[in-house]
């Protein structure tokens, strides 16, 4: 046998033998059992071959490394050109916090928001919200995944931070402004963000569709109009922990949503309190106490792109993020959208809407809502799904080929899938093969209980 042929050889056995022993460290049992069966039927196979016919080991080995390499540069080629979201700015609407389902699930039968909204604004929405209030609410005793010791550890997050909702606005600016230029400021905020923990952060200009037209979520202040003369907007993100999704739709999903909840909006208020003791505005924008679209402000901050599930699909980690706002009229440098290619691979992939249990995800084409050409999710059944199950649901994180951990051959294989059209529905063929079109749910940590 020729030293080139066992070099190829011991080459792609590896290269798939090491793919095998990651996958089992992501508890993927079928990627790891399949990869490894691949493994060995190659080297069988390819040292049979070098044992049987010594006379050919050389150009097989040549054309076998040339094929690949070939296939390598092909592959991260940007060729063909990917179509970002597409935006019409002159018909871009404010949206009005009042109508999305927290806000309306917020409302008290006999209140005056309740009436207001219900006789008003929206009356044909009435008899469908109030059926779904006589569900049990999210970690409520009636849901199918309810328990006493499990559903705890999330209502217990989401108190903590409903108790530190009131600190999204720190106040007023203390001293006059320190003169800092927006180089310098956006590296300070950057770095502190990601020292409080934030996965990506990224700056963008704050824009009209950006900020919400009506509050609806407090109370107190219900029906206001929102006015936010901040200048710019800073997003950011926390990774959702890639084992607890993948249990969806059982409880630990939600207590890791919840909880990723709470950490950047810890982080957004202290960084909103740095903001006010450098002299200038700020205001953290966390869950529960919003002015502002996060969504929207972390497309056009490139913090990821929109996909089919509704969510930002980030370049690392897809949706299995949760993300936070601090708004300010600290200058500092915007940061562009990005085009990874998510729309293309959004198109032909449909994993998501093919494995929502409420059939909420849309299945077809993209349509104009607000001025932004988009996959429109159904958030009235999406949300009717929550409270039956007690969960969030998140099985369109857990099903999502973007989703998968950041480890060397998924990297590889999203580098790919940013450039090339080509490398996307290799990509969706691999991912079908090695981990299947239909969602397997994973066990729970052994700290849940075992009912």
């Amino acid at each position: 046998m020729h030293w080139l042929f066992i070099l190829s050889g011991i080459f792609f056995f590896s290269a798939v033998l090491g793919f095998s022993v990651t996958s089992f460290r992501e508890l993927e049992k079928r990627a790891g059992f399949l990869s490894l069966s691949l493994a060995i039927v190659f080297g069988a196979v390819w040292f049979w071959i070098g044992f049987v016919a010594p006379g050919i080991t050389f150009n097989l080995g040549l054309a076998t490394l040339i094929i690949a390499a070939s296939t390598i540069i092909f592959l991260s080629l940007p060729i063909g050109k990917a179509e970002p979201l597409k935006i019409h700015p002159e018909k871009t609407q404010k949206f009005d916090e009042r109508h999305i389902m927290f806000s309306r699930m917020g409302l008290k039968p006999e209140t005056p928001q309740y009436e207001e909204y219900y006789l008003r604004i929206s009356p044909e929405l009435k008899k469908f919200d109030d059926n779904l209030r006589s569900l049990p609410d999210l970690g409520e005793p009636g849901a199918k995944y309810f328990s006493e010791i499990d559903s705890p550890y999330m209502i217990a997050i989401f108190e903590f931070i409903e108790n530190i909702r009131n600190l999204a606005e720190p106040g007023p600016p203390v001293g006059g402004p320190i003169e800092i230029s927006p180089n310098e400021a956006t590296r300070r905020i950057k770095g502190f963000a990601r020292h409080l923990g934030a996965l990506d952060v990224r700056v963008t200009r704050l824009r009209d569709y950006h900020i919400y037209s009506h509050a609806g979520r407090q109370l107190h202040n219900w029906g206001q109009e929102i006015h936010l003369d901040h200048k710019y907007a800073i997003v950011f993100s926390t990774e959702m922990g890639y084992p607890m999704v993948h249990t969806a739709p059982l409880l630990p999903t939600a207590t890791e949503s919840s909880l990723q909840y709470m950490r950047v909006a810890c982080a957004g208020i202290c960084l909103a309190n740095y903001i006010k003791y450098l002299g200038y505005r700020a205001r953290a924008h966390i869950d529960g106490n919003y002015h502002v679209l996060t969504t929207a402000i972390a497309h056009d901050a490139g913090l990821g792109e929109l996909g089919r599930l509704g969510l930002i699909i980030t370049p690392t980690h897809g949706p299995r993020v949760r993300t936070a706002v601090v708004t300010t009229d600290l200058e500092l440098i915007e940061d562009k959208p990005i085009n990874i290619g998510v729309q293309h691979f959004c198109e032909i992939c449909k994993k998501c809407a093919e494995n929502c249990p409420s059939q909420s995800i849309e299945k077809g084409d993209k349509r104009e809502v607000r001025g932004v050409e988009k996959w429109q999710t159904k958030t009235e059944t999406c949300y009717h799904h929550w409270r039956v199950l007690g969960t969030d649901c998140a099985i369109c994180l857990a099903v999502c080929p973007y989703s998968k951990p950041a480890s060397f051959y998924h990297n590889l294989l999203r580098f790919f899938i940013h450039r090339n059209p080509v490398a996307r529905k290799i990509a969706l063929v691999l991912d079908d093969l090695f981990y299947g079109r239909k969602h397997r749910y994973k066990k729970k940590p052994p700290w849940f209980s075992s009912s």
